[in-house]
């Protein structure tokens, strides 16, 4: 892991390295690097509610200085204002940040649409059938020669740092392969244990090494199921711990969740949250205040619980 924050140097270097390569995905190449997902270092992420129009270079910049590897550009909850372009896919890459855009449930043709755009990945919310998943992970993928699904990928020219255009079906697909699809967790059928569970996670493993990655969000589970267990069943926190050691373990997939929340804002309780989820083998991790909150609370302090996290787990990083 790298200290923070972030020195000249390594901004310039990730510039130079978006420059070389606009394809690539900071995100998926710190996960290449391991060989599993308890040796991978965790990463540290934000849900932005800052519209398209009012994000600036200058914010960008301090995300990155803080630590962030990724951002969650909410084009759900947040509507068009969440839903960026090419030009804040590029501010964010040109940083080292990671874009997730997510889109509403019903999205299929626009995640691989803000992917063409440059988004490095989508999320998709609210599953509660592994058919909706599967649906997703074809909606993302460029369609198998003589075989193509009713909802594959469009193809559309991708560029290369030059701007000369990937114009044959061959030369896209070697050049476009650092895209992710992020499946949310947060619906009882998703996060409890059981066949729908893991025919998902099946799913998302079958697609390749750290291609289809997860975020859990227990607060819709508790809209929609209440707040008490039912008999004879875990906890939703059980059920969330289990779920992140399963992936982890037994499917070798990436797991994220946000850690703190109005009733846990205090910056040691957020780090001891964040301890727990490492510990539990959760490698993607959100701090609860959104993008928006970051110029009151500031990027810096809102991150500095998470490397200390990191760093009692046995990870080294200075914040």
């Amino acid at each position: 892991m790298l200290a923070v924050p972030l020195t000249v140097e390594e901004l310039a270097s990730r510039a130079y390295r978006y420059a070389i390569d606009p394809l690539r995905n900071p995100l998926k190449e710190a996960m290449d690097d391991y060989d599993t997902v308890r040796a991978a270092p965790p990463l540290l992420g934000i849900f932005s509610d800052i519209p398209a129009h009012k994000l600036r270079e200058d914010e960008v910049l301090s995300w990155a200085r803080a630590g962030f590897s990724f951002v969650v550009l909410d084009g759900e909850h947040s509507l068009h204002e969440g839903r960026h372009g090419r030009e804040h896919y590029r501010m964010l890459l040109r940083h080292g940040i990671t874009a997730i855009q997510r889109l509403h449930r019903e999205a299929v043709s626009e995640h691989g649409d803000c992917l063409t755009m440059g988004a490095r990945a989508t999320m998709r919310p609210y599953g509660i059938t592994p058919d909706e998943t599967a649906t997703y992970l074809e909606a993302i993928a460029y369609p198998t020669p003589g075989v193509p699904s009713a909802v594959s990928r469009g193809g559309f020219p991708m560029r290369a740092g030059d701007r000369e255009m990937y114009f044959t079906p061959d030369s896209l697909r070697a050049a476009e392969v650092g895209t992710q699809g992020w499946v949310q967790f947060e619906t009882e059928e998703y996060i409890r244990a059981g066949e729908v569970r893991d025919q998902v996670l099946g799913m998302m493993q079958a697609q390749g090494p750290n291609k289809v990655c997860g975020f859990i969000g227990p607060f819709d589970a508790v809209m929609r199921g209440g707040e008490h267990p039912k008999e004879d069943r875990k906890t939703m926190e059980g059920e969330i711990a289990d779920l992140i050691a399963v992936a982890a373990d037994t499917f070798q997939v990436h797991m994220g969740r946000v850690c703190g929340s109005g009733s846990c804002s205090d910056p040691s309780a957020i780090e001891e949250a964040m301890v727990e989820a490492i510990s539990g083998g959760c490698r993607l991790i959100c701090v609860h205040y959104l993008t928006s909150d970051l110029p009151y609370h500031g990027a810096k302090d809102v991150a500095a619980p998470f490397f200390r996290a990191a760093k009692r787990c046995g990870f080294e990083a200075s914040a």
